[in-house]
């Protein structure tokens, strides 16, 4: 507040003399500038004007520190302690500097000299009373906003001396700010897990004027250790050399703590879809971005910076006669008209050959009206079981193109003496359970995949297997199926 006008000065003063100059400087302010005087009030004793004060509410008291009732620093102390906050400049005769300079140290904003009052003299120190007034104020709601910051802020000299910690500073690290003030960072909080190599480093940063980032592993008060997360920046003064440093902290702990849970977390997935010959798929359905792991990558044979990143880029690669149907799949799922994801398609290796892939995968995440955000799945290399199904469908293909080329009808065998029967004298010792194991072998099904359409165990398909052969007198796989599509038991019969 440049301006004297709308001021409400307090005027502790026992001599009318001195009252008067100040009276008389007062009503001079302002001449010629259209400044106007400052409501005046006088008191002529500490008590009086203390009393005064706690109705008038004024806006600066001016202090003679020789008053009836009390005298020296002590007078200032009192007004300070009874009105704190308002800036309080005090009379001094011209050889009294030591007097000035002591009253300055302990809470006094200005001074005037005894004599030496004039308007401008008057107007100066007014001035500087709100200027100051205005920083001090300033300085508190900064104080007040670093105070309640969730960071630990931490000022220290050029030196690297701390001179002010705020309160989030001494929860993190378990000291006071009396303790720390005057002390290096380095004392009281380096862990000795980071070389000396390091801190020169950091340094080296922040005395050439640039902001330093970086985590750093601190001690507490209490010999615990904690993740920090650090920023340095200097303070310049105007010509350019470094007369502070700030430095704000933030305890990482906990979020270091979730990341190392999570990275074992991925680790053990990873482990486990490596051992299960599992590649692994998430993909982002809005966006279409998909992350896929490396053991997919390598199914396909391509290298991390080959890979499709995008859902429209992996169905560029799908057989054109399964990619509607793949998609179909997706979709159908997406939309919910079905509970499960999972499909079989034929999708082209990096060297050119196709590989059929078994997908599976499960919404993970929604939006708040329930539509799908995320899915994640899981894709297996199904081609080497889709190579025995083929061979076990040519083989059968060729058997009964054996068959028909010998001119022996289905269903018939010739017994030793060189009749033919219809064979249904050794199908009357087989079991229905017998003959549903000879028609799905004989349609190229595996143990495992005869045992779930049977709803039995596969040892107990093996078991049918071994008792077959031995009954029938057979011994292979192709001797059962020759005789499944000779005796009518083949698929379709």
């Amino acid at each position: 507040m440049s301006s004297t006008s709308g001021l409400s000065v307090l005027i502790i003063e026992d001599d009318p003399g001195d009252f008067g100059l100040v009276k008389a400087a007062f009503q001079h302010i302002g001449q010629g500038d259209g400044d106007h005087c400052p409501r005046l009030i006088w008191a002529q004793t500490l008590a009086a004007g203390l009393a005064v004060a706690r109705d008038a509410f004024p806006d600066v008291v001016l202090l003679d520190l020789s008053l009836p009732d009390t005298f020296g620093i002590a007078t200032l102390e009192s007004v300070v302690a009874a009105l704190p906050g308002v800036p309080v400049v005090i009379f001094t005769h011209s050889d009294d500097d030591a007097m000035a300079i002591t009253a300055l140290e302990n809470g006094a904003q200005d001074y005037l000299v005894k004599g030496q009052l004039d308007r401008y003299a008057i107007k100066r120190a007014l001035r500087n009373v709100t200027v100051r007034k205005r920083m001090e104020q300033n300085l508190r709601l900064f104080e007040s906003a670093l105070n309640s910051a969730a960071d630990g802020v931490e000022i220290t000299d050029a030196d690297g001396c701390i001179e002010w910690v705020n309160q989030a500073f001494t929860q993190m690290t378990g000291y006071t700010a009396a303790e720390v003030v005057g002390h290096t960072p380095g004392e009281l909080l380096k862990s000795g897990l980071h070389d000396q190599a390091f801190y020169q480093q950091m340094w080296e940063t922040i005395l050439s004027g640039k902001v330093w980032r970086g985590e750093v592993v601190n001690r507490r008060r209490d010999g615990s250790l904690y993740d920090e997360m650090l920023s340095i920046a200097p303070v310049l003064t105007a010509a350019g050399s470094i007369r502070n440093f700030v430095a704000v902290k933030q305890d990482i702990s906990e979020r270091k703590l979730i990341e190392q849970r999570l990275t074992q977390s991925e680790q053990r997935l990873e482990l486990a879809l490596a051992s299960s010959d599992l590649g692994m798929w998430d993909l982002d359905i809005a966006s279409g971005n998909e992350v896929t792991n490396a053991r997919w990558h390598g199914i396909l044979g391509y290298s991390p910076a080959d890979t499709p990143t995008n859902l429209a880029d992996w169905e560029k690669l799908i057989h054109p006669d399964d990619r509607a149907a793949t998609r179909a799949s997706l979709d159908a799922y997406i939309k919910g008209d079905v509970s499960n994801l999972e499909y079989e398609y034929r999708i082209r290796h990096q060297d050119g050959h196709w590989v059929w892939i078994l997908t599976r995968g499960k919404i993970v995440s929604r939006d708040g009206d329930g539509n799908p955000l995320r899915i994640i799945g899981t894709n297996l290399d199904i081609s080497h079981q889709q190579r025995i199904r083929q061979e076990g469908a040519d083989l059968l293909q060729r058997i009964e193109a054996l068959v028909r080329n010998a001119g022996v009808r289905p269903g018939q065998i010739g017994n030793t003496d060189g009749s033919q029967n219809d064979g249904s004298a050794n199908r009357r010792h087989l079991s229905e359970r017998q003959r549903d194991v000879i028609k799905l072998v004989a349609a190229g099904c595996t143990s495992a995949e005869i045992a779930e359409r049977l709803n039995i165990k596969p040892a107990t398909v093996v078991t049918h297997r071994r008792d077959l052969m031995q009954k029938l007198d057979l011994h292979s796989v192709a001797e059962l199926t020759r005789y499944a599509i000779e005796h009518g038991l083949s698929s379709g019969e």
